[in-house]
């Protein structure tokens, strides 16, 4: 946790304490990974962070137990399933620490709009306001622990991923190319795969194509999109793999975009406004004879997928020294294929640091 920043861009806010409420936001200010939290939504997880003052978290009676050994919260407070509202309990907890009257910065865009309301009715007195931004702006500057481990997550999917096209045949199936990555990135570390996206054929071009029973045939372009998590940090790697020697027509289709990409990544540099890094993408997409159409070419990378900040044209935000990007040009070939390179780098104090190998990938994967 980025404990500095974020009690500095608590201290500007004007708020008198924050209720984290996302699984994201409570892991990061706690240390600790309740899964519950997305796997049982009506089981809250709730942390208060005073501006002044110890911090508290508000955890259901059996989840303490999981997430002692990691939370970094002393103050835990845990309330008994269908018989104590966690809201009342939060409440509560608020009163107590002098703040039932204060300014508070509520995850309106994560807290459920009922114990919204209720939390609403209880501190009648309290001005509650969207603190979404100011975790966000936290997060987005990571520190070299959170650098270190999105790298090795990221290293590990992207191996996975290389060795399964190593071994993969014509006439395998997409579930059984995809069941090899999955175990890969398993067994390298993660804890749960987040999503496994593979397609072949012309279910390339479908970004969020679910594996399936089509087979790898000669001639085939194929995309893979995949994701873990590794103690709560994501991996976000995405290459494209050709079914025997490709075609002129794939080679050059590949090339260009490639060269789209790097010429992405090495542009990256602080001070540069992330809308700007969006246009000089588009520019290499011009160059590159390909047409251009993506909302957005990247994001933050953290213990969320899409994170600030968003790589699209009207994001002011100015790249900074810790921000970990993922860069993912993509080609739709109509009614023919989809190509798809996404590398994960950091924004350093004079450029950028490529946290996964992405000159490797501009050699494609040919599987026989």
């Amino acid at each position: 946790m980025n404990i500095d920043r974020f009690e500095d861009l608590l201290a500007e806010s004007g708020l008198d304490g924050i209720v984290a409420s996302s699984l994201e936001n409570v892991s990061y200010l706690s240390g600790a990974r309740i899964v519950t939290q997305r796997l049982i939504p009506d089981r809250l997880a709730l942390l208060l962070w005073p501006g002044q003052g110890d911090p508290a978290i508000v955890l259901c009676k059996g989840e303490d137990a999981a997430c002692r050994d990691d939370c970094e919260i002393e103050d835990m407070r845990t309330y008994k399933e269908f018989v104590t509202s966690p809201v009342d309990l939060l409440a509560d907890t608020v009163a107590e620490k002098g703040l039932a009257g204060a300014r508070l910065g509520v995850e309106t865009h994560s807290l459920p709009a009922a114990f919204m309301g209720r939390l609403r009715e209880r501190l009648p007195r309290a001005e509650l306001v969207d603190c979404g931004g100011l975790m966000d702006r936290t997060r987005m500057i990571k520190t070299q622990e959170e650098i270190d481990a999105l790298a090795a997550a990221a290293r590990a999917t992207d191996a996975s991923i290389r060795r399964a096209f190593e071994t993969a045949r014509a006439g395998d199936t997409e579930k059984e190319v995809a069941d090899r990555i999955a175990a890969g990135v398993t067994s390298a570390g993660a804890d749960v795969m987040n999503f496994m996206f593979l397609g072949t054929g012309t279910r390339s071009f479908e970004w969020h194509a679910r594996p399936g029973a089509a087979r790898l045939e000669t001639g085939h372009v194929v995309h893979t999109d995949v994701g873990g998590s590794f103690t709560g940090y994501w991996s976000d790697v995405a290459r494209t793999a050709f079914v025997g020697k490709p075609s002129p027509r794939q080679r050059s289709m590949y090339d260009r975009l490639y060269q789209v990409h790097a010429e992405t990544i090495e542009a990256v540099r602080p001070g540069l406004r992330a809308g700007d890094l969006y246009s000089l993408c588009e520019a290499a997409y011009e160059r590159a004879g390909l047409p251009f159409w993506m909302a957005h070419i990247g994001h933050g990378l953290g213990l969320g997928l899409h994170e600030h900040p968003m790589l699209k044209p009207t994001t002011e935000e100015t790249l900074a020294p810790g921000m970990v990007l993922c860069i993912e040009p993509a080609h739709y070939d109509p009614d023919t294929a989809g190509y798809h390179v996404e590398d994960l780098a950091v924004v350093t104090d004079d450029g950028v640091e490529a946290l996964t190998d992405y000159e490797n990938a501009s050699e494609p994967q040919v599987i026989e």
